[in-house]
């Protein structure tokens, strides 16, 4: 199985409900001309997932691949951790996968030669902002919790009734902040954040908020 079809079979386990003896069956129904797995085949591949970083049987080699480089095939292995553990964080991403990157917003301070040079060093070839090795992504904030959640939830909250004073404001914050549910910050974080992510990949990483609503 090539990685693009590994990544399908751990996508299906999830729609599945984490059972392997209809995850395999599913798989054989919707891709009869392909080779079928046993039907514990995808716990060895989330073993390798959650160990290593990378399916089983996935060879890197260091010298004809720059360390922390993307290609097809730690792009899938990274989607299919994250849609198999979604409640990792960045850092563990990274850790799991042995990619990481620095990133930067817009903001000016960001910019100057001093914070570049920084950055080089830190992370060559792997920092992403305005003027970087890698382009900062248009429209990023369309998967940023802070941003498509957070941010308009507060003001909204805050706003209901226009604040007398600074005081006052600051206390509507923390008040909308404190009776934030569980439920509210895993669907922002869990359910709307993959499904902002899939959107971004079928629109090539182009606008998509605008499909979403």
């Amino acid at each position: 199985m090539n990685n693009a079809e590994k990544v399908e079979l751990v996508l299906i386990y999830g729609e599945c409900q984490r059972n392997k003896r209809l995850t395999s069956l599913t798989y054989a129904e919707r891709y009869p001309e392909r080779y079928h797995p046993p039907s514990n085949y995808v716990l060895r591949l989330l073993q390798g997932l959650n160990q290593e970083g990378r399916f089983p049987g996935t060879q890197i080699n260091q010298q004809r691949r720059r360390p922390n480089m993307f290609d097809d095939d730690t792009e899938l292995q990274v989607l299919a951790y994250i849609r198999a553990y979604p409640r990792s964080s960045i850092k563990q991403v990274a850790r799991e996968s042995g990619v990481s990157y620095g990133y930067q917003d817009g903001a000016p301070a960001h910019n100057s030669i001093i914070v570049r040079q920084h950055l080089n060093k830190i992370f060559p070839n792997r920092w992403i902002g305005t003027n970087g090795v890698v382009p900062w992504p248009a429209r990023s904030p369309d998967l940023t919790p802070l941003d498509f959640f957070l941010w308009g939830y507060l003001k909204t909250a805050a706003y209901a009734d226009t604040p007398v004073n600074l005081q006052d404001l600051k206390h509507k914050i923390q008040t909308a902040c404190d009776i934030l549910s569980e439920d509210q910050i895993k669907a922002a974080t869990l359910t709307e954040f993959l499904r902002r992510l899939e959107s971004c990949l079928e629109h090539n990483g182009e606008n998509f908020e605008q499909f979403i609503r």
